[in-house]
């Protein structure tokens, strides 16, 4: 079904339709969609106590689709972010809602009297709804709460829990996992010379083109400033260094835009360490900044996997 925000090619949140979801905006979406039932609900009972006429966005057959929730979700179901089952579970919940709300209201401020048990299923179909909604928001919100706003990465705050928990599975299972450090290549020059603003986007589509890459269960995470952290279980040092070999090969070939027609090129060093073993983090994330040491000596935009000698 077809809305006229899609047909005149921008969304009632101001997206353009092919601009894909954030987290964030995730969030926010389904945050204010608790607060709307809630007052549609109050809507809702105002028009059967008082006996008024509910509104047509009540007793539509389309009424679904009439609230901010049910537009928002038509337009963006094929976002990668919200084509998974939980949001269909709650699409079909707040379908079922609106559509009991309808059929009721058209009755309720009519009849001296709605039977109990009637509104009791009304009311349970709204309990559902914001049920769900709760649950993805807290989800989304947890999500959220450790990514990076800017590069899309993980933040530092879980990172040494879950490096601890790879190389512990890596000890148990006998196979390798490695750790790599990525950093810009002259990442200052690209603040000093274009402004912050140039700065964000390279870091941002760098970010892109690193999540990209990566398998589903290696991790990506902002270590700081420009630069980042792989955390690459079951793979060998040499299988990493190809691995990101191809990506430095892809990050040099990039283009960015920053604005006025321009466009800039970045490259990025990497260092390789070994987490597997009796190695500690601490030593292994240590190791891998090292051999990003090594990689900017050496000339920078290469990648390098430490070795003794480089320690």
């Amino acid at each position: 079904m077809a809305t006229s925000e899609q047909r005149h090619g921008r969304m009632r949140d101001g997206r353009e339709p092919s601009e894909p979801l954030t987290q964030d905006d995730i969030v926010r979406q389904l945050d204010a969609a608790i607060l709307e039932h809630l007052h549609w609900m109050l809507r809702w009972n105002r028009s059967a106590v008082c006996k008024v006429q509910p509104a047509g966005d009540i007793t539509s057959e389309h009424a679904h689709f009439l609230c901010g929730f049910g537009n928002w979700y038509d337009l963006h179901q094929q976002d990668p972010l919200i084509a998974q089952p939980a949001f269909e579970a709650l699409a079909l919940a707040h379908r079922d809602l609106h559509r009991n709300a309808a059929w009721l209201a058209g009755r309720a401020w009519k009849d001296a009297k709605i039977p109990v048990e009637e509104y009791d299923v009304l009311t349970e179909k709204v309990t559902r709804f914001t049920d769900l909604a709760r649950k993805l928001l807290k989800a989304f919100q947890k999500v959220t709460s450790d990514l990076d706003p800017l590069t899309g990465a993980h933040t530092r705050q879980t990172m040494t829990r879950e490096l601890m928990r790879e190389r512990e599975r890596s000890l148990r299972s006998g196979k390798p996992c490695m750790l790599a450090m990525g950093d810009l290549d002259h990442f200052k020059q690209v603040n000093d010379t274009h402004g912050h603003q140039a700065g964000d986007m390279v870091l941002r589509l760098v970010a892109a083109a690193f999540l990209e890459a990566l398998r589903p269960y290696d991790r990506l995470y902002r270590f700081g400033g420009e630069e980042f952290l792989f955390c690459l279980p079951d793979v060998t040092p040499e299988a990493a260094a190809q691995a990101l070999e191809r990506l430095r090969r892809r990050i040099e070939e990039m283009q960015v835009p920053i604005g006025g027609g321009r466009t800039i090129r970045v490259t990025c060093s990497f260092g390789i360490a070994s987490l597997s073993g009796e190695t500690p983090v601490k030593t292994a994330m240590q190791r891998a900044d090292k051999a990003l040491y090594a990689a900017k000596e050496a000339g920078r935009n290469r990648v390098m996997i430490w070795t003794p000698e480089i320690g």
